[in-house]
């Protein structure tokens, strides 16, 4: 509830305009005639001068009609904070009346209109000490320049097709996080204000930070996979005749253990890098954290895994199943992961000359055998929770990426289906 009270502020009299902690205040000054002495003749509990004071009676009836201004503010708009109280009149020498009417349409048009509203807000950031009012202007500037009839958005206007539409346009310019961020701060501000008739249920699950302005396209943004003979291919390769340029053969029979080991495992590369023994159970199953999502996850062992986890038995360090991590050598480095993310590295050089070999349409990388461990699963009819269990990651995703109408064999199915109905 905002409160109303003359008191004596640095020798002068003012008129305190309160809410909670919040303290304004508007000086009197101009209002005084006969210069009284405010500090003799001012009494603080009953408001006024006595009648000792020059001109009392004059400057007493002064003072009274100037509290009534802001009294009546506050009787007839209760849902005005203490700062929309005090910047409500611009008080000039006998124009402080007619000043009122045109303010509070300010205020209305304002709590209406989100483009007032966003100048309200630039000028209170400016009044605080420190604080950033600049982000609210480039935010400003760029909505009346990017967003058609800006203008004339109301806050009822806000819903979550409307956050979907702005966020589609900022992302098209850059910048887009930090303009997405300060749009939403505005309307988390609108939601606070009790002036302004707006609620962030109204924009739903809505999440500007999370939008992804190719949402709609994702079939045109698949993951590469490898179809069902390239991964024959791949799985029956001769390693020793395998991109012969490479002249350790070790290193190239690693790399070639690794992906086959990504592949039945839906491991991301990091996720078989970092592999121990003693995440392998007694029921011939690991049990781990993806590195990335920190999701739990149980795959079993398959017999290729099996074969891969025996050969390299005894040539690693430190327990984990491959030899790639070192942990005293990791020490070395400054670079965080400097280990894994060379291996990665190199990998990728290799995979991709091996794609070349094997005349893939995209180049060959590391992830593509996790992508493509997703999609088999799903294709041989595994449950979508189970291979999002196994494969650490959420249900959302694997649909949005993963669904079986990726498949080859599904779509096939599809076009039976649709010539069965004309027979």
């Amino acid at each position: 509830m905002v409160k109303l009270k003359f008191i004596v502020r640095e020798g002068a009299l003012v008129l305190r305009i309160s809410e909670g902690k919040q303290r304004f205040y508007k000086s009197v000054k101009h209002l005084l005639v006969g210069n009284p002495n405010i500090e003799k003749h001012w009494s603080t509990d009953k408001e006024k001068f006595s009648t000792y004071a020059v001109s009392y009676q004059e400057n007493n009836k002064a003072l009274m009609d100037f509290k009534a201004i802001y009294l009546k503010l506050t009787t007839e708009h209760p849902e005005f904070t203490a700062r929309q109280i005090a910047s409500a009149y611009t008080h000039n020498t006998g124009k402080v009346t007619c000043q009122v009417a045109d303010r509070l349409q300010e205020l209305d048009h304002a709590a209406t209109f989100f483009e007032p509203y966003l100048e309200v807000i630039i000028q209170r950031e400016k009044a605080k000490q420190g604080c950033n009012f600049e982000v609210y202007e480039k935010l400003l500037t760029k909505c009346r320049k990017l967003i058609p009839q800006f203008n004339i958005l109301r806050f009822s206007d806000i819903d979550y097709d409307k956050c979907v539409y702005i966020a589609s346009i900022f992302a098209q310019h850059t910048g887009y996080k930090g303009t997405a961020k300060c749009f939403r701060a505005v309307l988390g501000r609108a939601a606070k204000d009790k002036a302004v008739d707006f609620s962030l249920t109204r924009i739903g699950d809505f999440k500007f930070n999370d939008y992804n302005p190719a949402k709609n396209d994702e079939l045109l943004h698949q993951p590469d996979v490898l179809s069902p003979e390239q991964i024959r291919t791949f799985l029956n390769l001769d390693v020793f005749n395998l991109t012969p340029n490479y002249a350790d053969r070790n290193l190239i029979e690693l790399y070639y253990d690794f992906c086959v080991f990504m592949f039945q495992s839906f491991f991301a590369p990091c996720d078989v890098i970092k592999l121990k023994y003693q995440h392998i159970t007694k029921a011939n199953t690991i049990v781990t954290r993806r590195k990335k999502t920190h999701k739990a996850i149980e795959i079993p062992i398959t017999p290729k895994m099996q074969e891969i986890i025996d050969k390299y038995r005894g040539t690693t360090s430190n327990g984990y199943v491959f030899p790639i991590m070192d942990d005293e050598k990791a020490k070395q480095h400054v670079t965080k992961d400097y280990l894994f993310k060379k291996f990665r590295q190199n990998l990728n050089v290799w995979l991709k000359d091996v794609g070349a070999e094997l005349g893939l349409a995209f180049n060959l990388y590391a992830y593509v055998f996790r992508h493509t461990a997703i999609t088999v699963a799903l294709d041989n009819g595994l449950p979508t929770s189970y291979v999002a269990m196994a494969a650490g990651t959420s249900i959302e995703v694997i649909q949005q990426h993963y669904y079986n109408g990726n498949s080859i064999a599904n779509r096939n199915k599809l076009q039976m289906a649709f010539i069965k109905a004309g027979i």
